[in-house]
C-alpha cells in the first residue's frame, strides 16, 4: 500500500464548539434531550486545568516511492548553521559510494584563505578539498516528513550515515615514508644468506588467504570499487523534483494496528 491516512481527534477550549469534538466516532445526540447533551459535553470537553490541549489535527499519509533509496547524512563535526550548500559557497563537490560495503565519501571545498598550510596541501594532494567518509547503518523507525496543504507525508528512511573528515591521504603519505625508511636501512653490501627452502604443494582451495569477521568485511570493502554518484544541491530544480517524490501518490486510509493505549505503552517502553 503506497499511501495511508489516520484521523486525529480535535479538542477545543471554546464551549461554543461541540460538533467537532470527535472525528473518530459517530456520535448522535438528540437535540431534544438537553440533559444528555450537557452530559456529553462534560465528558468530551477537556478539563479547564488541561495544560496540554489538542489544538489541531491533520491527516497522515505514508509514501514509499523513495523508501528504498532514502538516507540521512549527518555531519557530527559541522554545526547545522553551516550546511554544505551552493548558496553558502560550500557545495558538495563529489559523491561516491560502495553499495555492498555501505561506505560513503563526499568531497567538500576547503577554505584556503585562512588556517591553511599550502605546502602540506600540495604534498598530500588535498589542495582545495576535503573528504568526509562514513558507513551507512540501517535505521529503525526513522522517517522523513513533509507538510503540504495541511497534510503530513511520511517516508521511511533506509539508513543513516555520519560523515567525518577522512585523512586517507595522510595515511598514504605516512606509509610511503615508512617504506622509504625501510629500504634505506637495508645494506646492499651485506651478502645474502643462503638458506635451504622446502617446497610444498597446495591445492587451489588453499592458495588464497582466508579471512573472517572484521578482517573479511574490511577485505571486501577494500576490493569493492567506488561508484560515482550525482549530488543535487538543495536549491536546484532537480532537488525540488525529488522532494515532490516524498509526497504520497494516493489517499488510502491507514488502519491502526494498535489501540491508543497500546501505542502509548510502546512509546513508554522505548524511553
Amino acid at each position: 500500500m503506497d499511501a495511508s491516512s489516520v484521523p486525529f481527534e480535535i479538542k477545543e477550549e471554546d464551549e461554543e464548539v461541540t460538533k467537532d469534538i470527535s472525528l473518530a466516532a459517530d456520535i448522535s445526540v438528540s437535540t431534544s434531550d438537553a440533559v444528555a447533551k450537557d452530559s456529553l459535553r462534560e465528558n468530551l470537553m477537556p478539563a479547564e486545568d488541561d495544560d496540554d490541549p489538542i489544538v489541531t489535527s491533520f491527516p497522515i499519509y505514508l509514501s514509499s516511492r523513495l523508501a528504498s533509496n532514502l538516507h540521512i547524512f549527518q555531519y557530527p563535526v559541522r554545526p547545522n548553521t553551516r550546511p554544505y550548500t551552493g548558496s553558502r559557497g560550500e557545495p558538495v563537490l563529489d559523491l561516491r559510494t560502495k553499495p555492498q560495503s555501505g561506505l560513503i565519501q563526499v568531497d567538500v571545498p576547503i577554505n584556503t584563505t585562512q588556517f591553511y598550510d599550502h605546502e602540506k596541501g600540495e604534498k598530500w594532494g588535498a589542495v582545495d578539498r576535503q573528504t568526509l567518509g562514513g558507513v551507512t547503518t540501517t535505521s529503525d523507525g526513522y522517517m522523513i516528513g513533509i507538510f503540504k496543504n495541511g497534510e503530513l507525508h511520511l517516508t521511511p528512511v533506509k539508513g543513516t550515515c555520519q560523515l567525518r573528515p577522512s585523512f586517507t591521504y595522510v595515511d598514504k603519505d605516512a606509509q610511503t615514508e615508512k617504506e622509504i625508511a625501510r629500504s634505506v636501512k637495508q645494506d646492499p653490501t651485506k651478502p645474502t644468506e643462503i638458506r635451504a627452502v622446502q617446497m610444498t604443494v597446495k591445492s587451489s582451495d588453499d592458495s588464497a588467504p582466508r579471512y573472517s569477521g572484521a578482517l573479511a568485511a574490511r577485505k571486501r570493502a577494500e576490493d569493492e570499487e567506488y561508484v560515482e554518484m550525482r549530488w543535487y544541491d538543495k536549491d536546484t530544480e532537480d532537488a525540488w523534483y525529488l522532494a515532490d517524490q516524498l509526497l504520497s501518490a494516493s489517499r488510502e486510509p491507514l488502519i491502526p494496528a494498535t489501540t491508543k493505549d497500546e501505542y502509548i505503552d510502546l512509546i513508554r517502553d522505548k524511553i
